[in-house]
């Protein structure tokens, strides 16, 4: 058995000698590094000796500038602010103090003095008002009521009465002029307005019926107009509440007489009309008118004419 062992010994002495020797190329190329790092080693210290030995270096001043208009300035920038809104600079009393006014008569040892709190402002010796009269109109104190004018639509009922001139109607059976006259009576008006107010121009169109009674020559009429109406009026501003009108309207009316006999036609119409509106609200007006209706005569009856009196209720809408 050992002599097993020691012939095998003498195979693997000779391939552990072989295989642990170092290859002559790696020790070559191992001193050519040490050679290498040792040049740059050289070469490190003579740059770090000539370094050292040049001349020191001067420090450089910085001078930083203190005057303020020696640097740039940036552009003035101001914001844009809008305008505050208007507001209107209230109307104060001037104060100031009075000696020399005397104070009412009568003390205000009553409840309903109107002169009480007057008097009470005298004793203090102040005057509110800036003179040396004493307020006599309280009334002056009291604020107008005033209505912005209404420009818009609006609609109204309107009545009066007609006072219509003398007549005639016509007859080709009466001898002579083969007309019978007649004599009006007072009658009734009532309609209904619808219009535009442009602000000093009213434009609007109504619709309206008038009726009185006739007595002719053995004859009694009744007689009706019923009228359609386009009117143009003018109006003039008198105060706050007041205006002054004046306008015109025309259209067609169907009117009829009735009698032992019809005498019924349509005939053109017109209107010439002038009054005054007051306004009582903002929403609502009241307006009187004179008119002068005339119609143009037809086959059947002679031009009528009329006075009519009106009053009208304004509604705007």
């Amino acid at each position: 058995m050992k002599f097993i062992h020691l012939s095998c010994l003498k195979f693997i002495f000779p391939i552990i000698f072989v295989t642990g020797q170092q290859p002559e190329i790696e020790t070559f190329a191992f001193s050519d590094q040490i050679s290498a790092l040792k040049l740059k080693s050289a070469a490190h210290e003579k740059e770090i000796a000539k370094l050292l030995s040049s001349s020191e270096l001067k420090p450089t001043n910085f001078v930083v500038p203190t005057t303020p208009n020696s640097l740039p300035q940036p552009p003035d920038f101001k914001p844009e602010v809008p305008p505050a809104p208007y507001l209107p600079v209230p109307d104060y009393f001037k104060v100031k103090e009075t000696s020399d006014v005397p104070a009412p008569a009568v003390p205000p040892d009553k409840e309903d003095n109107p002169y009480a709190e007057e008097y009470a402002i005298r004793e203090s010796g102040v005057d509110l008002n800036g003179s040396s009269s004493v307020i006599e109109d309280k009334s002056s104190l009291v604020p107008k009521t005033v209505f912005a004018r209404h420009e818009g639509y609006y609609f109204g009922p309107l009545l009066g009465f007609t006072m219509p001139d003398d007549g005639a109607v016509r007859d080709a059976g009466v001898a002579g002029t083969g007309k019978i006259p007649y004599e009006s009576d007072i009658g009734y008006f009532l309609g209904l307005q619808f219009g535009k107010d442009f602000g000093t121009v009213r434009w609007e169109v109504e619709y309206s019926h008038q009726g009185f009674d006739a007595e002719g020559l053995n004859h009694g009429f009744e007689v009706g107009i019923h009228s359609f109406v386009t009117r143009l009026l003018l109006e003039k501003e008198i105060g706050d509440l007041f205006d002054l009108r004046a306008g015109l309207g025309t259209g067609v009316g169907f009117i009829t007489l009735e009698s032992n006999q019809d005498f019924s036609g349509e005939s053109f119409i017109y209107d010439f009309a002038i009054g005054a509106n007051y306004r009582f609200s903002e929403k609502m007006s009241l307006a009187l008118d004179y008119r002068f209706f005339l119609s143009a005569a037809e086959d059947k009856y002679d031009r009528i004419n009329s006075h009519i009196f009106t009053a009208t209720a304004y509604f705007d809408l």
